[in-house]
């Protein structure tokens, strides 16, 4: 195969221009090539119907250009960089009659001359030099792409996410006791390896610009108590038989502090590490650890808090005065006239009339999945068999904007409000106060400390304003630049008086409705089938 091409030919007082026809599906004459090449020489056609002919042109044909001959034109090339200047292109261009043929080194030369730093593609150019394609496109030099680096990664050698969705029974009832909530570990053990970031290399564009490689994250292995930095620095060892868990991004190794009840024989539990209370939580009573807490009884008017995940396999009746607080994922058989806060999943059978707040998702499943009064907010989404009740009552279900966020919001609005009411009180004492000096009355001792004091109260309101507004606009931002795919699936029914939100939309259920999923549709909630 070869690209069409041509010749200048000076013969007898005359210019010609030889077409030499492209073979074996080669590209053909470019006309506007040739006007280039014609213009760049100097030549200066009196034949003004040559573009014609060279565009008519099927086979190797002589096209008169002009009387008279110029000078004799050596073969040549044009340099061209690619967009992303990785490879420069030769195209050659034939001599005319008594024209010279370039050399390999007269090449080379040329090709440094043109701003190429890199070490021309010699192959190449013998590739040329035998064959000596014209027109035909030859890369005579390359760049050096970089070499892409690899990330920072931690390896981790124990559940870093502990399973505490519970598993269905063959009955359809949930298995609260097979939780898999606790990663022991044992003295010696290696807990988690960091392999380092590898920041790769750097190339270089064909004209000595670099080019770097993409940015890599660095990672740190973190760590608390009874964990040893092994010499290299890349592993982290147990110091202990224990617990290990991974809040945070750091790996915690502590005993499990084990205890049968917590009522009067134990008083309250502040623990670091996890905590297995083997029966119940009795009323009045906290709980508190920075890992995790498993409860194999209930949870009876108490107050339970953790970093980590809250199970409790019997069930949680707050009495209207209980609280669950986790960092993680909450479970329980129900929750009864209760609060829980929880930083991801909360899952149970049955929710009755309690505050239910969640950056995640609540999930109400098994036999009974019914959530009956009481609020439930969640940044995720809420799955549940059954919302509301054939009695009525209020129950409302609110999903896709982070609930912390929301409430703080709330309280910065209030606070803003309160701000502003205050400053507006002593703005009109201050300017009573400024006009009185300005026409230099006389002010007893303590209205000048009043001034002073309500200046400087007026002060810190001012800066306390500007504070309460950027946090406010800062929240506000956050809260819109949310993902917005959250719903609220039912399977079964969701009885009348249910109040449902999504991303901020209201929808208030009037009619029975089933096997339904409630999304946010622009201003509305739309209710699609399950």
């Amino acid at each position: 195969m070869a690209n069409a091409y041509f010749q200048i030919i000076m013969d007898n007082n005359k210019t010609f221009l030889r077409l030499f026809p492209a073979t074996d599906g080669g590209e053909p004459i470019s006309v506007k090539e040739i006007q280039e090449y014609i213009s760049f020489n100097r030549i200066k056609p009196t034949n003004s119907e040559y573009i014609y002919e060279v565009a008519d042109a099927t086979e190797q044909k002589d096209i008169f250009l002009c009387d008279g001959t110029g000078f004799p034109i050596n073969e040549y090339f044009k340099l061209a960089l690619t967009k992303d200047k990785m490879m420069a292109v030769a195209r050659f261009y034939m001599p005319s009659t008594s024209g010279k043929q370039i050399t390999k080194e007269e090449i080379i030369n040329d090709i440094k001359h043109k701003g190429i730093v890199v070490e021309p593609y010699e192959a190449m150019i013998d590739k040329f030099l035998a064959e000596r394609q014209y027109c035909f496109n030859y890369v005579v030099a390359k760049g050096v792409p970089p070499v892409e680096g690899k990330h920072a990664s931690i390896e981790y050698f124990f559940n870093t996410n502990p399973n505490t969705k519970p598993a269905l029974n063959e009955d359809g009832s949930v298995d609260f006791f097979n939780l898999n909530t606790i990663s022991k570990c044992s003295k010696g053990d290696i807990l988690a390896t960091l392999t380092p970031e590898d920041r790769g290399t750097k190339g270089m564009r064909v004209t000595g610009e670099p080019i770097l490689p993409r940015d890599v994250k660095t990672l740190k292995l973190k760590y608390a108590n009874n964990i040893s930095l092994s010499e290299d620095g890349l592993s982290l060892i147990a110091d202990c038989n224990g617990h290990v868990s991974l809040v945070d991004d750091k790996v915690f190794v502590s005993d499990v502090y084990e205890v049968v009840d917590v009522d009067t024989s134990t008083g309250n539990i502040d623990y670091i590490g996890n905590i297995l209370i083997k029966g119940n939580v009795k009323t009045g009573f906290k709980v508190k650890a920075q890992g995790n807490i498993e409860i194999r009884g209930v949870v009876e008017g108490a107050e339970v808090e953790a970093t980590g995940n809250v199970t409790i396999a019997k069930g949680f009746n707050g009495m209207s005065r209980g609280i669950i607080k986790a960092g993680g994922s909450v479970v329980a058989r129900f929750i009864q006239n209760g609060t829980v806060d929880a930083g991801a999943r909360v899952t149970a059978e049955a929710i009755m009339h309690s505050d239910i707040t969640t950056a995640s998702d609540v999930e109400v499943t098994g036999k009974k999945g019914f959530i009956v009064g009481g609020n439930v907010k969640a940044q995720g989404c809420v799955i549940a068999k059954t919302i509301g009740s054939e009695m009525g009552g209020d129950t409302n279900i609110e999903v896709g904007v982070d609930p912390v966020l929301k409430n703080r919001a709330k309280e910065l609005e209030g606070q803003i409000k309160d701000c502003k009411e205050k400053m507006e009180k002593v703005v009109p004492v201050l300017a009573t106060f400024t006009k009185k000096i300005k026409e230099k009355a006389t002010l007893t001792t303590d209205q000048i400390r009043y001034f002073k004091q309500l200046s400087q109260e007026y002060a810190e309101l001012k800066d306390l304003m500007v504070k309460l507004n950027t946090e406010y606009d800062e929240v506000v931002e956050e809260i819109d630049n949310q993902p917005m795919d959250s719903y609220i699936a039912v399977s079964g029914n969701v009885y009348p008086g249910a109040m449902m939100t999504v991303n901020d939309v209201q929808k208030r259920i009037t009619t029975m409705c089933a096997h339904s999923r409630f999304v946010a549709d622009g201003a509305d909630v739309r209710i699609k089938p399950l």
